[in-house]
């Protein structure tokens, strides 16, 4: 055990002799050695520097700690952590610069197993029927070569002759009904169609929608819900390169029975969406430094917004609103803000380039 979780616990331990009573103390190693029950962040790191991290928050805001990984297996993850997938037991942790999953304990993030053949580029992982799909972009510039990898979960190994062969820009998966929904962000260029995988003979069907669909839900009515973020078209003054025009930006829904859309709401010109979450009903979705929220039955777009500054991600839960700021300077900041009464509930530092939320 490392000196400073040592000096943690020890730390810990005496303010629960002062605060509780013998009748109220919780476990003290399930609590530092067990992170569920809490949110769980993902943190790209640099790029180039392979130091992407895992945080936890306990879901009281009682206990946050970053840079879970390390501490728990005495080595950084090595690559840029792109997105995690969970199934009951098991984190899958993407690493998309170098092609790599690493398996940890979904709880304790003890290293189980590292995957890296038949991986290139991967994005995104869903899990269906024991088995985890992975959308892989390949090579970036080549639009040509983009695939969902299938893992086998018991083994922890690639099944190449399973590969499916997709359009370019392959990123969000879902599994629903036997069937795969991928969304084509674009890679390095552009798309505008959602791919549908038949998983009973690997047939595939295509959906189209507005320019780079990124993420996607399902409504509690099944429908497929698409934010289409508009293929960029001018770029902004560095460091962030905004975009400051391209094609039209929507929230598009899915019949996906005819597989047709049957309601898009669009953005006015230049003016995009680029990040969507869902939770009981309501959409919530990030615009120019506003997050806005609708019903799922909405006919326009949201008039009034929530000034949450320049963020890199975003989950809603419970109309609490979970916000990770844009920051690879320094560490990022995750916010947790009441949406209807506009206050902030908690604020704390996690890692470097914070971008995926999850609940564990």
């Amino acid at each position: 055990m490392k000196t400073t979780k040592l000096i943690f616990k020890l730390f810990l331990f005496n303010l629960v002799l002062i605060s509780c009573n013998d009748n109220d103390k919780p476990g003290l190693e399930e609590f530092l050695d067990r992170y569920e029950n809490g949110i769980m962040i993902s943190s790209e790191g640099n790029f180039g520097d392979k130091d992407g991290s895992l945080s936890f928050v306990a879901g009281d805001y009682s206990f946050a700690s970053n840079f879970l990984y390390k501490e728990v297996n005495g080595a950084q993850l090595g690559g840029l952590v792109q997105s995690v997938a969970f199934d009951d037991e098991n984190a899958y942790i993407i690493l998309n610069d170098v092609s790599t999953i690493v398996v940890a304990d979904r709880y304790t993030l003890e290293k189980k197993s590292v995957i890296m053949a038949g991986l290139e580029n991967p994005r995104y992982m869903t899990i269906f029927n024991g088995k985890g799909y992975i959308t892989n972009w390949g090579k970036g510039a080549d639009e040509t070569d983009d695939y969902i990898a299938v893992l086998d979960l018991a083994s922890n190994s690639i099944e190449e002759s399973s590969k499916i062969a997709l359009d370019n820009g392959v990123e969000r998966i879902l599994a629903k009904d036997n069937k795969l929904y991928v969304s084509h962000n674009g890679g390095w260029s552009s798309n505008n169609i959602i791919s549908v995988i038949d998983l009973v003979d690997n047939s595939v069907g295509e959906i189209t929608v507005n320019d780079n669909p990124d993420d996607i839900f399902f409504t509690t009515s099944g429908d497929l819900v698409v934010l289409c973020k508009g293929k960029p078209l001018v770029y902004g003054a560095p460091p962030n390169y905004d975009v400051v025009e391209a094609t039209t930006s929507s929230i598009s829904f899915v019949d996906v029975s005819t597989k047709t859309v049957f309601k898009s709401l669009e953005f006015s010109k230049n003016i995009r969406g680029t990040i969507m979450s869902y939770s009981e009903g309501n959409i919530y979705y990030y615009s120019d430094n506003r997050v806005y929220k609708i019903s799922e039955t909405a006919t326009e777009l949201g008039a009034d917004g929530l000034d949450v500054g320049d963020i890199y991600g975003m989950r809603a839960k419970n109309d609490k609103l979970y916000t990770l700021e844009y920051a690879f300077s320094e560490l990022s900041k995750l916010r947790i803000i009441d949406y209807e009464t506009e206050s902030d509930l908690y604020a704390t530092a996690v890692g470097l380039g914070a971008s995926k939320i999850y609940f564990n």
